[in-house]
């Protein structure tokens, strides 16, 4: 915790050091709540509708009644991050809301409260090394994966794995062996002048870039292959890439023993033509 940085927590502004949460907080105790993480780009917002629409889904999800209106929220992030002198820098915003109430599973309560956190984002550009992990993304039949749900176990879990391993993040599968996403983004990979991506079936959170990125892949008539995928897909690419709303687009250099080509055409074309959406998009 930075004893210097401000946060707001249930609309009050303060240092994160000097916040107060009850040990009886629901999303410390089970993870009842949910969260969304997006960039700032001096002020503006990338897919923001879609981002707040994702946070407000998640909380009808929970049954937990969202406390707060889409520009409510919004001038509630701009009022941060100006207090936080990150106004004309980009900065990560995280907003996490969880259920108010006592103990135990059952409960009667529908009432939120939200806490919202800023930091620098530092560029790296650094491609990243992953490694297959053993743990499986939760199955959708067991918890609807469309949200961004406070327990992150599994995640976590895997991040460990590839930590042992000495990489930077882990490719997890599906409980049936398909290609899924890596513990904090969504993947992409090139082969044979064709991208191709894991479809929502496969347990994965469809992230707010990747949507975009998706659509600027179509928007230059490339084909863009989805679906239900072996491993055996990834291991046979010639280029690999990752996608979340704070690194944008990473290159992905290898998977455990398997090398990637790094700087391949196709991502070197969709890398250019997202930044010009993202021009384009954070001029309205």
């Amino acid at each position: 915790m930075n004893s210097t940085m401000k946060m707001i927590l249930n609309g009050g502004i303060m240092k994160e050091s000097e916040a107060m949460i009850s040990p009886h907080n629901r999303g410390m105790m089970y993870g009842d709540g949910c969260f969304e993480t997006l960039r700032s780009y001096s002020g503006s917002f990338l897919g923001w509708d879609t981002h707040f629409e994702r946070l407000k889904a998640g909380l009808e999800y929970l049954e937990i009644k969202p406390d707060l209106n889409s520009d409510e929220l919004k001038q509630h992030i701009l009022k941060l991050i100006d207090v936080n002198g990150l106004s004309v820098e980009d900065a990560m915003i995280r907003i996490q809301c969880w259920r108010k109430g006592d103990r135990g599973y059952k409960t009667n309560s529908s009432q939120m409260e939200w806490m919202i956190q800023t930091s620098a984002v530092t560029p790296d550009n650094t491609p990243m090394k992953l490694t297959l992990a053993e743990i499986r993304c939760i199955p959708s039949e067991a918890l609807d994966r469309k949200y961004k749900l406070s327990n992150g176990l599994n995640y976590i879990k895997a991040a460990q794995e590839a930590k042992a391993a000495l990489c930077d993040d882990a490719l997890m599968l599906t409980v049936h062996d398909k290609i899924s996403e890596t513990t904090s983004a969504n993947i992409f990979w090139v082969k044979e002048n064709e991208v191709y991506t894991p479809n929502v079936d496969c347990d994965l959170l469809p992230g707010v870039t990747r949507g975009i990125v998706m659509e600027v892949i179509r928007s230059f008539g490339l084909e863009l292959q989805t679906g239900e995928f072996d491993l055996n897909e990834v291991r046979e690419a010639e280029a690999v890439f990752i996608t979340n709303s704070l690194v944008e687009i990473k290159e992905i250099l290898s998977l455990d023993d398997i090398i990637f080509e790094i700087e391949h055409p196709l991502v070197i074309k969709i890398k250019e033509s997202f930044e010009q959406y993202k021009v384009q998009e954070l001029k309205t």
